[in-house]
């Protein structure tokens, strides 16, 4: 007769990585409760099975246990040196041809996760999808986004438009058919990642359940073998962090903050960096966003204002009045220093 033990392990074995029951697995192994056999299956699961580490109690005395993923251990030392890859960043291809020069800064290897994170409207997606159009060259796209899509057949007259104006970018072949995959994922995005590509997701969303942004982006990145993920999440205003707050950050190797500039201009911040040529963290780019939001336009360096020390005020007698020489930005070019 087969053992409680051997059944209830090729039990778990179905069921790794998810919660399981007493409930249910005495109706599964045909367990009456309060028997002698649930008696041994408690014992199993509450001491033998926990103590080898095949499952976790979920410490609320309820009866459900984590069925644990098994874990090899790594013993040995590869002689691999992976480069840098030859990572192209953002620029306005217009008449200024300016650029934010991140690369002088970061680099960018296999298995990255680019985290840009800002308020609506303020170009998160055109950076987005200009990191992706950028290296075309070095990797396949996929791009993820609900909203990029009409339905699940057809483009979104917006999306259409900006990408046809976005046209230093080879992203329509000759035929009509796009340069990239497109897939309108709306959720689960960690299960749609394609090895070795850059996949762009616009924007992570996740029902108000942003306590799970770090599990969120660990598999993505653990799914992207030789890839690159190029993700989006949502800013307030005047926040430091993206919804999920710092742990969204946990996973990621180069942040980039965006928040409104003046009246009609954004800014991009440098936040994390986690293999940095140079220090970068904290630095600063003004830019204008053209083209109903195809390209960059007036990219320049800013710094906190030398007058009003970045609050956008200045003092006037007793009182404070607008600064003059940011125009209440709190920022001025870099140049004028």
């Amino acid at each position: 007769m087969e053992r409680l033990i051997d059944k209830l392990t090729e039990y778990l074995a179905t069921a790794r990585g998810r919660e399981v029951n007493l409930r249910d697995i005495r109706a599964f192994l045909k367990i009456e409760a309060g028997s002698k056999d649930d008696t041994n299956l408690r014992t199993q699961m509450s001491t033998t099975l926990t103590k080898n580490k095949v499952v976790k109690p979920s410490g609320k005395q309820d009866g459900t246990y984590k069925v644990l993923l098994p874990i090899t251990p790594i013993t040995t030392v590869t002689n691999r040196n992976t480069p840098a890859l030859d990572f192209r960043f953002p620029r306005n291809y217009g008449q200024d041809e300016g650029s934010f020069g991140f690369e002088e800064f970061v680099e960018i290897f296999p298995g990255d996760l680019i985290l840009i994170t800002g308020r609506s409207n303020y170009g998160k997606t055109i950076m987005a999808l200009s990191l992706m159009a950028e290296n075309l060259g070095i990797l396949k796209a996929v791009v993820m986004g609900s909203e990029y899509t009409a339905s699940d057949t057809e483009l979104s007259p917006k999306f259409e438009r900006r990408i046809k104006r976005m046209t230093w970018a080879n992203l329509i072949n000759d035929d009509g058919t796009l340069n990239f995959v497109l897939l309108p994922v709306g959720g689960d995005y960690e299960d749609y990642i394609v090895p070795g590509c850059s996949n762009v997701i616009d924007w992570i969303s996740l029902n108000g359940e942003y306590y799970l942004i770090d599990r969120v982006t660990k598999q993505m990145k653990d799914s992207v073998g030789n890839g690159v993920v190029i993700a989006v999440t949502q800013k307030n205003k005047d926040a430091e962090f993206g919804e999920g707050g710092e742990r969204s950050t946990r996973y990621v190797d180069l942040e980039l903050k965006i928040d409104s500039f003046g009246k009609n201009e954004s800014m991009v911040t440098i936040g994390k960096i986690k293999s940095p040529l140079k220090r970068g963290t904290g630095r600063t780019w003004a830019f204008g966003v053209t083209d109903y939001g195809a390209n960059f336009c007036d990219i320049r360096e800013i710094v906190k204002c030398h007058t009003c020390y970045g609050s956008g005020w200045m003092k006037a007698g007793t009182g404070k009045k607008p600064c003059i020489t940011c125009d209440r930005t709190g920022y001025v070019n870099k140049e004028v220093l």
